[in-house]
């Protein structure tokens, strides 16, 4: 699919996912922004997509700091066309008795809160574009909740009712500024990001048990899941908002014996 002179900003863009849809986009053709913390795994991925991607430091959990970018973002490039928000951490796995605070409040912050302000700020740019969508990276585990994740849970469970909500805001027209499709992706267990070989080789048990979740009895890749964001950005899905759509593998299906 062309995204010829399109710009996109996509929210923990250096890993992962976020570095496949970058990847994707630049490929298409368009401009990405790729906003994140690390300046080292920003500039890394920035060379791997070309001229077509540019780094800009953001601390999505810093509302100041997303307020910043985006303005600097709007009068340096004049606006956006599309929007992915993919930052995203995880906790250990325990009990919600024996989750830190500390862990519960930086999960939230960056999970929930990251795209509460990306959105903001995006949305008053995007709605003067036609065409304009909107893609927030979610989780399986938002859908069908697991045990001993409850931080995880909740915030990508969040996520999903704030695409829901937002996308019933702005499904219409109104005083001559444009609609713009937001849905989100949830995906299953899927390799890189939180997922790296490094991790998945120090937890044996956790790996099989994050294999085994799916009706594929296989982990999702990066590009797998960027097949089901290009189509949601793309006008191929222009009938579509609102939705949380899950390349899982089968994950919330039913149940797996």
């Amino acid at each position: 699919m062309a995204f010829n002179g399109k710009i996109l900003t996509i929210t923990g863009g250096s890993g992962g996912i976020g570095t496949a849809v970058a990847k994707r986009f630049t490929d298409a053709g368009g401009t990405v922004l790729l906003l994140g913390r690390s300046e080292e795994k920003g500039r890394a991925t920035e060379k791997a997509c070309g001229p077509g991607a540019t780094f800009i430091r953001c601390d999505v959990s810093n509302a100041d700091d997303v307020a910043n970018v985006f303005e600097m973002i709007d009068a340096e490039y004049g606006g956006i066309d599309f929007a992915v928000n993919n930052a995203g951490v995880t906790t250990p796995y325990v009990s919600l008795d024996k989750v830190e605070v500390s862990d519960w409040r930086k999960v939230l912050s960056i999970n929930l809160d990251g795209v509460f302000y990306a959105m903001k700020h995006q949305l008053p740019m995007l709605i003067r574009r036609q065409g304009s969508a909107i893609v927030n990276v979610s989780s399986c585990a938002g859908v069908v909740p697991i045990p001993m994740q409850a931080a995880y849970v909740a915030s990508k469970s969040a996520v999903n009712a704030l695409t829901r909500a937002t996308a019933l805001e702005y499904a219409t027209e109104s005083g001559g500024l444009f609609p713009v499709r937001i849905n989100a992706v949830a995906p299953g267990p899927t390799l890189g990001g939180m997922n790296t070989p490094e991790r998945l080789a120090a937890h044996p048990q956790n790996t099989e048990r994050k294999r085994n979740s799916t009706a594929m009895r296989r982990f999702g890749t990066p590009d797998e899941i960027v097949n089901v964001i290009e189509w949601l950005l793309s006008d191929k899905s222009s009938f579509v908002t609102g939705q949380v759509i899950s390349p899982d593998g089968g994950y919330n299906a039913g149940k797996i014996l």
